[in-house]
């Protein structure tokens, strides 16, 4: 089962990239939606940044504290390895490939991350250079890895794999809010702007979209 594992995850890492570009250019009706919210958002940030900063007290605090947990990679492995290795012991597919999709996911839509904040190079908010300070080329400095954001793009991906496992939409409006609170806390946290989560969550869920439906082509030998 793990050399077929990892057959399927070189697979899907030569899949996922073509197959999201050609469904961007194709379903050009989301994409356009994809690109007026990312682009609002822009427009939104130093407005949000004010009213989502007006509200602290112990409860909120709390709230926004589990977010940043939940999208900080450690619910990720906890579920991928749960998952992961629960299927091979009990021999369920569907737990195993649950745990596969929720590792690909979050390795996929990281690696856009990573290469996302070092182009980019745009200053935190707490450093209060401005909403627009994009600088580029830094691979070093954390002030100047805002855009986008790496805890919005984790907390997406991972409740959008876990969305898909079920077809109760109670429980999937339930995952989804989790990546939800994980991306407002991060403009509590004055760590992001708005446009920095919106930015990460809507590739993160494209990217784990596109990984669901790579899993659901049949494959002889997975």
């Amino acid at each position: 089962m793990l050399r077929e594992d990892l057959k399927h995850i070189g697979s899907a890492f030569v899949k996922v990239y073509p197959m999201a570009f050609r469904r961007l250019f194709s379903h050009w009706e989301i994409s356009l939606a994809c690109l007026f919210a990312i682009l609002s958002s822009f427009y939104l940030d130093p407005a949000v940044r004010t009213i989502v900063a007006t509200y602290k007290n112990s409860i909120v605090n709390s709230i926004y504290d589990f977010g940043r947990w939940y999208g900080n990679g450690q619910p990720t492995l906890y579920v991928f390895l749960g998952a992961y290795i629960g299927g091979l012991i009990l021999k369920k597919y569907r737990l195993r490939e649950t745990g596969l999709l929720v590792g690909e996911a979050f390795v996929f839509s990281g690696l856009l991350t990573l290469i996302a904040k070092s182009l980019f190079g745009r200053w935190r908010p707490y450093t209060n250079h401005g909403d627009l300070a994009f600088y580029g080329w830094n691979f070093s400095n954390n002030d100047m890895f805002s855009y986008y954001s790496g805890h919005a793009a984790v907390s997406f991906a991972l409740s959008t794999v876990l969305a898909s496992t079920t077809k109760n939409i109670y429980l999937k409006s339930f995952y989804y809010l989790l990546a939800a609170v994980t991306c407002v806390s991060r403009i509590y946290h004055n760590q992001h702007w708005l446009s920095d989560v919106v930015t990460g969550a809507i590739i993160a869920y494209f990217i784990s979209r596109v990984l669901i439906s790579i899993h659901n082509e049949p494959e002889t030998d997975y």
